[in-house]
């Protein structure tokens, strides 16, 4: 057997000495823990937040409408770090949120959320019978309003009864803020109105509750002024309908009388048949619970 002197020997056991060294701090590198604790996504709704990592601050805005007080983020962040609150957990984001995320090696960092909800200024709501409704100071065919009623996730206002009416024409007349001239039908005596979700459009004189034109009906009327109820659900024309110059297809709410000056055909809060397409009003839209 080859011998090995002194020299070799010392060098087999310095190389030796490296090699455990080596693999010393090789593991020591592999179990050093993450400092890693950032938020690199937040969306609410689909809706990605702006994020701001100068001060850890995040803005989003939502569309007009959300209910702030109930949404639940889906927030991505760091591997191996968690977050408090967690993501998908119901949130009140009436007032900033303020969210921590926390890496492994147990660093923290807070992100300060808030939370936009946009407005429009041209729409006025109130409550009846614990149901939401919308008057919309916006000028629109009774298509267009339908279209953008169920776009907000509503109908154009399918009254039922004489307290629902009413209140629809008080809170119109009191509280929306109306300028009744911006929302006037020639063809319906001069006078201003607001669509509801009455139409005879598929057939003459079928008129039917289809707020949201969906093709899904229930038919309230038939015929003429000289018409009748079906089965006796609620209604409140003047003296209508009358299919003026063969046109008349959409259902208003008077806010005055008609003809104006005489009133011989409705007074304010009646219905009318007016132009579904060549006038454009305002309108009432309702929400199911």
């Amino acid at each position: 057997m080859r011998k090995i002197n002194k020299d070799q020997a010392l060098n087999i056991k310095i190389g030796l000495l490296f090699m455990l060294l080596f693999t010393f701090f090789s593991a020591c590198e592999s179990e050093k823990l993450s400092a890693k604790k950032g938020i690199s996504k937040f969306t609410i709704l689909n809706i990605v937040a702006d994020i701001n990592y100068s001060d850890n601050t995040i803005n989003i805005i939502l569309p007009e409408g959300t209910d702030p007080t109930k949404l639940s983020p889906t927030i991505i962040i760091s591997e191996k770090a968690t977050i408090n609150p967690a993501s998908n957990t119901e949130q009140d984001f009436t007032k900033p949120v303020t969210y921590t995320v926390t890496a492994e090696d147990n660093s923290s960092q807070q992100y300060v959320v808030t939370v936009e909800v946009e407005t429009n200024e041209n729409i006025y709501q109130f409550m009846h019978n614990n149901k939401k409704y919308e008057i919309v100071r916006e000028n629109k065919t009774w298509i267009e309003a339908a279209a953008f009623a169920s776009q907000r996730g509503g109908y154009l206002a399918e009254i039922n009864n004489v307290t629902e009416n009413t209140t629809i024409f008080d809170e119109a007349m009191s509280n929306a803020s109306i300028t009744l001239s911006k929302t006037s039908a020639g063809d319906g005596g001069g006078a201003s109105y607001l669509w509801i979700g009455g139409n005879d459009i598929a057939q003459e004189g079928i008129w039917i509750w289809n707020g949201n034109n969906d093709g899904v009906s229930t038919q309230f009327w038939e015929g003429k002024a000289n018409g009748s109820a079906i089965g006796n659900l609620y209604n409140n024309w003047g003296n209508e309908p009358d299919d003026f110059q063969s046109a008349q297809d959409g259902l208003a709410l008077a806010l005055t009388q008609w003809p104006l000056g005489s009133g011989h055909l409705g007074i304010a809060s009646q219905w009318n048949d007016v132009n579904h397409q060549n006038n454009k009003l305002y309108f009432v839209i309702e929400y199911n619970n």
